[in-house]
């Protein structure tokens, strides 16, 4: 009987706009690993060994202040690659990365990527594009911080979750939500009800399901509208 058999589909989207050939001379240093729950990929200043594409799960990139609070500013799913650091020629980053939602990705050691970005392929072209996307993120999420209320924060929020979640219900902590959002568990409780109330999630032992994502999208903040569209464009701009 012929083998009908066929390679798994590339499940990260930086690695899927590759050519075929330049994807092929990348698999001998790709290595598939697990993404564990709140397991710390990247420390703060800490020397860069590997870069991530992740096939699902969500990493957050958190500021840690000087109190040792941390503060999210950006999310990774498989649209990304977590060490845009090393495609712009650094070997640290100021930013800690920790697992928000488990999964796996492809794992590249840093020296690697760095010999394959000098032959100047595609996948130099589509790491750049794909670094001003993530900086309009943490940009448009600095300024989200300060201009928009918790509620319309969180509606974001939860929408960037569910877009880079395999389903609709996923684990959300309180005290993580508080922590991503800056504010107390306390304010987190008053919104994530408010929004439960309106019947658009619900919330209950660790769980949040989207009901209705329209009017979720409807009550977020312009920042995801924003961030939304800058992804589209870099991901359709250029000649990957």
């Amino acid at each position: 009987m012929p083998n009908n058999s066929r390679p798994p589909p590339i499940q990260n989207q930086l690695l899927a706009a590759l050519p075929g050939k330049e994807y092929k001379r990348l698999i001998p240093h790709l290595e598939s690993v697990r993404l564990p729950f709140m397991e710390v990929i990247y420390e703060s200043g800490a020397p860069i060994e590997h870069v991530y594409f992740p096939n699902e799960g969500l990493i957050s990139l958190l500021v840690v202040m000087e109190d040792e609070t941390p503060r999210e500013v950006g999310l990774i799913g498989n649209e990304g690659m977590l060490g845009t650091a090393v495609a712009l020629g650094m070997s640290t980053t100021p930013i800690r990365a920790l697992i928000q939602m488990p999964g796996s990705a492809m794992r590249m050691k840093a020296e690697a990527l760095r010999d394959e970005l000098k032959r100047g392929g595609a996948l130099q072209d589509v790491l750049q594009r794909y670094a001003h996307a993530l900086f309009t993120q943490i940009s448009q999420s600095a300024a989200c911080i300060s201009s928009h209320e918790v509620d319309k924060r969180l509606s974001r929020w939860l929408i960037m979750t569910h877009d880079r979640a395999p389903g609709d219900e996923f684990e959300m902590k309180h005290e993580f939500m508080a922590m991503m959002l800056g504010v107390t568990r306390s304010v987190v409780t008053r919104a994530a009800g408010s929004l439960q109330n309106e019947k658009m999630i619900r919330y209950t032992r660790g769980q949040v399901t989207i009901l209705d994502r329209r009017r979720l999208e409807a009550t977020a903040c312009e920042c995801y509208g924003v961030v939304k569209e800058e992804y589209a464009r870099s991901a359709h701009t250029g000649g990957a």
